[in-house]
């Protein structure tokens, strides 16, 4: 939630002024970073405790925080590397705030512990199977309405949407490391080739067949 903050240093002066940098979080970027953080096992344990955290946490500035940041301000230096490099970098200074001190409180803010990270981890373990918003929000406790809504809060897509995101994200994949585009298909649970090829035109703006030919091209150069 937002709050008013005020803050300052008393070292500051004209003559050795206080150099800021103000860096907005991504809600969609840091939702999808804190869900693979807690998806992949060992990393980083969901917290026991229930209760909230702290409307507001201080942390200290770790090591990785501290190269992510200075890795990002680097890019200012030159248009084309922030174009480039951009958002990987401000990517890797969100990975850094969510494994620092805070890091339990922004998991907590971006999904990660709540029922909607469990949803989608019930989800992404049954993508070949026919799976229902009815299913998913009876899976965590919530009607249908408000899971609707709490979903789309935190993932800015609808379950629906979301759903087929992360089917056709994972056949694209799964094509470009080489399966044949029927047998990814199926992988992610569509019946009908025909829709897949439609649903992925549509998301990714190239056929399935398409899509896999750079990797192809690639092979036979190498090859020649």
């Amino acid at each position: 939630m937002s709050m008013p903050v005020e803050a300052g240093t008393p070292e500051a002066s004209p003559d050795n002024p206080l150099l800021g940098v103000y860096i907005p979080l991504n809600s969609k970027v840091m939702t999808e970073l804190a869900i693979e953080m807690e998806s992949t096992r060992g990393v980083i344990k969901t917290p026991k405790s229930s209760s909230l955290p702290q409307g507001l946490s201080l942390s200290n500035w770790d090591e990785a925080f501290s190269d992510s940041l200075l890795r990002l301000l680097q890019l200012e230096e030159n248009t084309t590397d922030m174009e480039v490099l951009g958002e990987s970098r401000l990517r890797e200074l969100y990975y850094a705030v969510i494994k620092g001190e805070a890091g339990i409180s922004v998991r907590r803010a971006f999904g990660v512990g709540n029922e909607i990270a469990r949803s989608i981890e019930y989800l992404s373990s049954r993508l070949k199977e026919s799976v229902t918003i009815e299913e998913l929000a009876s899976e965590v406790g919530m009607s249908r309405a408000v899971f609707h809504r709490k979903f789309k809060q935190a993932t800015m897509m609808s379950p629906i949407q979301f759903i087929k995101s992360m089917r056709l994200n994972n056949a694209a994949m799964k094509i470009s490391a080489g399966m044949n585009v029927s047998q990814a298909a199926m992988n992610v649970g569509y019946v009908s080739s025909s829709q897949f090829s439609r649903e992925f035109k549509r998301m990714y703006g190239q056929s399935p067949k398409q899509w896999s030919q750079p990797r192809e091209l690639i092979e036979s150069v190498v090859i020649n």
